[in-house]
């Protein structure tokens, strides 16, 4: 899932740096295949923690916005990418719900220290309430892509039932020999 979402993100030429973020050593080979940089949060830091040191790497760096996308969104599109930064424009914060309506499965933050990420369960709440906290409305921008994330076994079965075509425009069929938990 993340190669595919490497892949959407790769071809966006909105986006001038993308980092990926993790706990496992594992991912920077396949980060550094992707063209991304590799920031690694350290042992047990956690998802929060670790998106807040990107999120000062970007600040350090001038950078004057940040696309946070989870790596579990294995539909998103170039096309989806492009249509929530082009409908983000103006606004400080954008945030696309999950398919539930609960989590927050893209975070865009302008600049990019604004607020501080809270994902988990809930999240979408808690990142409203902090735009409201500074007196910002986010812009929530539903895009069925972005929104089907994998989080439990039974959210494969949604991806199978999803649109037939990845990102990369080839066909996925999964069959339940395929779908490991």
């Amino acid at each position: 899932m993340l190669a595919d979402v490497l892949t959407a993100i790769s071809t966006v030429r909105w986006i001038q740096r993308i980092t990926v973020v993790s706990a496992d050593r594992s991912v920077r080979r396949l980060t550094h295949m992707s063209g991304a940089h590799f920031l690694w949060e350290g042992d047990r830091r956690g998802l929060n923690k670790g998106l807040r040191l990107a999120l000062l790497d970007a600040s350090r760096r001038k950078a004057s916005a940040a696309l946070i996308l989870p790596a579990d969104i294995p539909l998103v599109t170039p096309r989806e990418i492009r249509t929530f930064l082009r409908l983000s424009d103006g606004h400080s914060i954008a945030i696309t719900p999950s398919k539930d309506g609960a989590g927050t499965n893209a975070l865009l933050l302008r600049p990019p220290r604004i607020i501080k990420p809270s994902f988990g369960k809930n999240s979408f709440r808690r990142h409203t309430a902090a735009a409201k906290r500074i007196g910002l409305r986010p812009k929530v921008i539903k895009l069925r892509g972005i929104s089907l994330d994998v989080d439990e076994p039974r959210d494969l079965g949604r991806l199978r039932n999803a649109s037939p075509r990845s990102n990369t425009g080839r066909v996925v069929r999964l069959t339940d020999s395929q779908i490991k938990v």
